[in-house]
């Protein structure tokens, strides 16, 4: 349309010149007159026909807010129906398929009726041809009328655009039907302009989308099933397709993506809620340009901007189509003039759309230089890599147990996989005595089809493409999901798989796992219903190191051990020679486990777990360590009374001088008089884990300031009994949301062997930690209304998986980032929140719960206690009074980076500024369970196995 756009121009302004001419000079206006009745008939004919057409044109235009007005206030009555043109399908369907993806094609500004002009319709058969059948495309449909209403039907000037219409498609029709099609683009040209208007925009764009989804609706979209949707928008058709997505994503609660074939746009709407949106553009479209010029939001300086942010935060890909002009002749759908590389332009406009909706495009991988990464270190170490270890592990059975009764190594689908393995993939280390067959195979791993956990998945699966943060943060050394960079809508599978470069994630299955051999398909599938929990090793025993040997070997990583004797219970079992390899440094210097005088350790008398496997050489390499001591439920002190536990958790607790390779296990009952309840079997209590920093000669960057914040995370522990002790210990997950950082640690489940216990990637070797379990009964016991269960940890463990699965891809963005409103600790505490708000909503809503109350005094005494801690929290963590627009609604904006919107998230976190600090959010959560009687368990440990240039630094105490 460059040529037609200076056409365009210049009709428009020799008539608004000539008619201000007309008006305040009428001298002018009487040599029209005469030079008028001195032209032919045909000139005069012509003349007359724009005169009425710019006449029509103009009444058609101011009509246009009317009708969008109209169709807001129902002006219309019943004599409108959206639903009579549902626009149609490119092809017809097969029965009882389900559509992977629905397109829905928006044409350009020379659309006046439902059926385009002859290069459209081209295109989308084309395009028709290249996708799969379970692509849908829809056609048919009027962008240019918020009833979907086209020019040559039902309106006033009906007659007059079929007359136009008519024109523009004749061959025979010269330049009256070159005018003529001006005629409608001009028209059109002002929808586009309302659509961007900030004042009739709106309205005029959900009108569009209600057009929209009814068509959708028509052609079997099921609202809320997640079904991605592709918007092609052709020129104006592009800022149509811009403003009406935001309304159809909601109505729908779909992930939509535009493609933007010479579109021109305002800037104003809202491309963030956006999966993505690609805009491509030829060198020499004037019109395209003309947008960049004429709307103020699209100017650099506007750099608060939708339009701007979107480009900032990589959420906007503009692509350049070479040579290309508008439309017409050299417009990016001629099929006559081609590329150097031979496609016609046509060609080259069809593999692009295709490629961005088959999600096999290259437009979105860029290649850069970054910083070395602590994983990248790690991984030079061969102990470091799951390869290192045989799959068959023959361990002695006496002395050595597994993990878990599934684990395995997740592996990534290729893009060509992903559609028949359905999740991702599972090299199975250790599986059910029943599946013995199938350890060392690979197996798909997929998710239940259970509604409650399909919404889960649904509620974090996000197409992903790399903003200019992530980017940013990798070259710096941080470690994102490269692989994933322009998928599709990923779930919480892939991104876990996805989120290293190698696929190097071990993991275990929590019960029940399904095995399921379906026809069709060359390998089984393992069918689980909770995220797989990060694990460090294979097999674990229970040791105590004897002595280094120094002649075995060639490192000086060799140790003598001696097992623990089920029948004696003590260390006088099977001796024998392990490995604890000396681990990598990162980047700083900084050891984050040494090897050196463990067995000179205190903690040795006691024994440690030890979590490794096998090396080829049959020699057990010990990958975690955890001391006994720590974890069994046996406290090394016992406070009691409101009082004093406040007084060890507010300033004893923290207490790190000198304390450096020492624990602690404290147990604090604040209620009087002293419940005769116990701990026991099969209990489990809310953890509160918070970590320090790392000081002493190598002090860790972050610790540079005499301000150190720390770490926050809520976790599970239940209390197990351990087989080889035979003794009950605390089995501890993490649900950890985890910022993207360079020593590859996945937010997710993490065990705590994995991710505090690990020699190489976890914490206990070189910061301070704080694991506080709080047992409290309307929390972590379960509500039971009448056979109804209703749990809150379980709840919270929901909205904790939800959560840490989109951290994982940064809401599709990459990266995730430490802000004043949004970071682990707020972010955490928002699932806490909500879980209480839910909890107490879940059981209000029961019909037996008057039944309940009357027949049942514990629980609801239970059920009080519950709405009490839930009003303490909010009044703490919101000291403001009111909650958090996205705590209430439960709505979390994760991915972004600090400086967006940073006035207003800064504001957003001043109203629970309590949870900014980590130190301070422990504090204050334990002290409210404290006032309300719960029973508190806090585990500490001080750099256990620690390098001799560190010295653990508390998290600093603000707030109080």
């Amino acid at each position: 349309m460059n040529r037609n756009l200076a056409r365009i121009t210049k009709f428009v302004g020799l008539g608004l010149v000539a008619l201000l001419i007309a008006i305040f000079f009428p001298q002018v206006r009487s040599l029209w007159q005469v030079t008028y009745m001195a032209l032919g008939a045909t000139w005069k004919l012509i003349i007359d026909i724009l005169a009425i057409s710019l006449i029509a044109f103009i009444f058609a235009g101011l009509l246009i807010p009317f009708e969008t007005l109209g169709w807001w206030a129902g002006w219309y009555a019943e004599g409108i129906n959206t639903n009579l043109h549902p626009g149609e399908l490119v092809r017809n369907v097969p029965p009882n398929m389900l559509a992977s993806r629905y397109v829905i094609y928006l044409d350009g500004i020379a659309q006046a009726k439902f059926e385009y002009l002859p290069e459209a319709a081209d295109f989308v058969e084309s395009l028709e041809k290249v996708l799969p059948e379970d692509i849908l495309i829809i056609q048919g449909l009027m962008p240019y009328s918020p009833i979907n209403e086209p020019l040559t039907e039902h309106k006033i000037l009906s007659f007059f655009w079929r007359i136009i219409d008519d024109l523009q498609v004749s061959n025979s029709a010269g330049i009256i039907g070159f005018l003529m099609s001006l005629i409608v683009q001009l028209r059109n040209l002002i929808v586009v302009a309302i659509s961007a208007d900030q004042r009739y925009g709106p309205i005029y764009n959900q009108g569009t989308a209600q057009v929209m989804y009814n068509s959708l609706i028509n052609h079997g979209y099921q609202p809320d099933s997640g079904v991605p949707i592709t918007l092609v928008g052709y020129s104006g058709g592009g800022q149509i397709a811009l403003a009406a997505a935001p309304y159809l994503k909601r109505a729908l609660k779909a992930p939509i993506e535009i493609i933007s074939i010479s579109g021109v746009f305002s800037g104003n709407n809202d491309i963030l809620a956006l999966e993505h949106f690609y805009h491509f553009v030829g060198d020499k479209d004037l019109a395209e340009r003309l947008g960049a010029i004429v709307f103020p939001k699209r100017w650099k300086i506007a750099f608060l901007s939708c339009w701007n942010r979107a480009k900032k935060y990589g959420k906007l890909t503009i692509t350049s189509l070479g040579p290309v002009g508008h439309n017409g002749s050299g417009g990016p759908l001629d099929r006559h003039t081609h590329l150097p590389d031979g496609r016609s332009y046509f060609q080259q406009t069809l593999d692009y759309v295709s490629g961005i909706i088959l999600g096999n495009s290259s437009l979105i991988k860029e290649n850069f230089t970054r910083e070395t990464s602590n994983y990248e270190l790690y991984q030079e170490a061969d102990f470091n890599r799951p390869s290192f270890y045989p799959i068959n592990q023959g361990v002695n059975p006496v002395i050595y147990r597994p993990i878990a009764n599934w684990m395995g190594r997740l592996i990534l689908p290729t893009p060509e996989q992903r559609k028949e393995v359905k999740g991702v993939l599972l090299e199975v280390y250790h599986a059910d005595a029943n599946y013995q067959n199938l350890v060392g195979q690979v197996v798909n791993l997929r998710w239940s089809k259970d509604p409650i956990v399909q919404s889960s998945v649904r509620s974090a699966k996000k197409d992903v493409y790399f903003s200019e943060d992530a980017k940013y943060s990798q070259r710096q050394g941080a470690i994102h999901p490269d692989r994933l960079n322009g998928w599709r809508q990923v779930d919480p599978l892939e991104s876990l798989a996805g989120s290293r470069p190698n696929d190097d994630v071990i993991v275990k299955l929590s019960e029940p796992v399904e095995v399921e051999f379906l026809v069709g398909e060359n390998r089984p599938s393992l069918v689980i219903s909770q995220e797989p929990i990060q694990i460090t090793g294979r097999f674990y025993g229970l040791v105590r190191i004897l002595q280094p040997v120094t002649n075995y070997g060639e490192t000086k990583d060799y140790f003598l051990v001696v097992h623990f004797n089920q029948k004696s219970h003590q260390f006088d079992g099977i001796q024998e020679v392990i490995r604890i390899p000396q681990v990598v440094a990162d980047v700083n210097g900084i050891f984050p486990s040494k090897n050196q005088n463990l067995h000179k350790s205190k903690l040795n008398v006691t024994g440690w777990y030890i979590y490794g496997a096998l090396d080829n050489s049959g020699v057990f390499v010990v990958q975690a360590i955890a001391p006994l001591a720590l974890l069994r439920l046996q406290p090394h002190q016992v406070i009691y009374g409101k009082s004093d536990s406040w007084d060890y958790i507010k300033h004893k607790s923290w207490q790190v001088k000198g304390k450096k390779s020492t624990i602690q296990s404290v147990l604090l009952i604040p209620q009087s008089p002293v419940p005769s309840i116990q701990w026991q079997e099969g209990d489990r209590a809310l953890v509160l884990h918070v970590y320090g920093g790392i000081g002493g000669k190598k002090r860790e960057p972050a610790a540079k300031t005499p301000i150190f914040f720390g770490h926050f995370a809520y976790g599970i522990a239940e209390v197990i009994r351990e087989p080889l002790a035979n003794e009950l210990i605390f089995d501890i997950v993490y649900y950890q949301v985890y910022t993207h950082n360079p020593d590859g640690i996945i937010a997710g489940k993490i065990a705590w062997n994995r991710f505090i216990g690990d020699r190489q990637f976890g914490w206990l070797g070189n910061r301070p930690i704080a694991d506080t379990l709080i047992k409290f009964d309307s929390v972590t016991n379960d509500f039971d209304l009448k056979g109804t269960k209703i749990s809150a940890l379980d709840l919270l463990t929901y909205q904790l998986e939800i959560m840490v699965a989109r951290y994982r891809i940064g809401d599709g963005t990459g990266g995730t980032y430490i802000g004043p409103a949004h970071n682990c600790t707020q972010d955490s505490n928002q699932a806490l929140y909500a879980t209480i708000k839910m909890t107490l909503d879940a059981i209000k809503s029961r019909p037996q719960l008057l039944e309940w109350l009357q027949d049942d005094p514990g629980e609801p005494e239970q059920l009080k206690q519950l709405i009490k801690l839930g009003k303490s929290i909010k009044r703490k963590l919101l000291p403001f009074g009111s909650a958090r627009a996205d705590w209430e609604n439960n709505q979390t904006n994760l991915g972004i980076s600090p400086e967006q919107d940073l006035l207003e998230r800064l504001l957003t976190g001043l109203v629970s500024w309590r949870t900014l600090l980590p130190r301070l959010t422990g504090e204050t959560v334990i002290k409210i369970f404290l006032k309300q009687g719960a029973t508190i368990w806090v585990l500490r440990a001080n750099q256990i196995g620690a390098e001799p240039n560190i010295e653990p630094i508390a998290p600093t105490p603000i707030g109080w």
